[in-house]
């Protein structure tokens, strides 16, 4: 995708990725190693954004050779700022000709944040594994509706969720990620070998972090849908997540799932 419904936010955006990588990175890398990547030579991540969370990982895996592609040019221009001799960066929209040669050399793909903005998900799916080779691997980290909770509830967590669900229905997106996607992969021929639910809740992340990025993400989804940050409107939610979420009275999970599968050969 080469336009961004959050242009005029650019500052909020990246600094929300940061927080993204700070809070799951750990999570992320290690249900990774768990699922193969380890043995790729060659990965893509699609949708990259400012490349902070690929640049993580090649650190830690010199050996691989590690590609990033973003269609936005403002998150293109971020990720090369990350000068590591095992990635090499690409400003392409994932469904051209030139995300398609790279994903039929790979042996691994990453897809972070990628299905929440990819419209007509079983269609965009199989146009990017189409070009893939058997015994390619295959991650996913996405938002899934299905697991988030709230406990007790509260209305102002489930205003969010209703901004999170209007987005998606906008642009076509499925977000039950767990629940679709499995039978997805398995149309283009990937056994799925492992779908976990993220344990990105209050319990799990501090407070104060955990209360910053899920009142920014509201941010976030309000300025897509409606033109401002919603800083009046999402003053319960900020109360909740600062009050009894943050002192532990209050459950706050925000529903994230990873996705481990592997191309068959026939």
């Amino acid at each position: 995708m080469t336009y961004s419904v959050w242009v005029g936010m650019d500052q909020e955006v990246q600094q929300q990725l940061a927080l993204q990588v700070e809070l799951s990175f750990q999570r992320h890398h290690d249900f990774m190693i768990a699922h193969g990547l380890e043995l790729c030579r060659d990965v893509v991540d699609i949708g990259t954004g400012n490349g902070r969370f690929l640049a993580g990982v090649a650190s830690r895996h010199p050996t691989i050779r590690f590609h990033g592609v973003d269609g936005q040019s403002h998150m293109f221009r971020a990720a090369v700022n990350f000068d590591l001799p095992n990635i090499d960066w690409s400003l392409a929209n994932a469904f051209d000709s030139q995300a398609a040669t790279l994903l039929s050399a790979a042996d691994g793909v990453i897809m972070r944040n990628f299905i929440l903005h990819s419209p007509n998900t079983a269609r965009s799916l199989h146009e990017l594994l189409q070009a893939t080779r058997p015994g390619t691997r295959v991650w996913i980290f996405d938002v899934d509706l299905d697991h988030c909770r709230c406990v007790p509830d509260s209305a102002a967590f489930q205003h969010f969720l209703a901004m999170v669900q209007a987005f998606c229905e906008r642009s076509g997106v499925a977000i039950r990620t767990g629940a679709l996607l499995p039978p997805i992969l398995d149309t283009n021929r990937y056994d799925v070998a492992a779908v976990a639910i993220e344990p990105f809740n209050n319990r799990e992340i501090a407070g104060a972090r955990f209360a910053e990025h899920l009142v920014r993400e509201a941010s976030l989804y309000h300025y897509a849908l409606y033109g401002t940050p919603g800083t009046t409107e999402l003053l319960p939610l900020r109360e909740l997540l600062v009050g009894k979420a943050r002192d532990g009275s209050q459950f706050v999970q925000y529903g994230m799932v990873m996705i481990a599968a592997q191309k068959r050969s026939c």
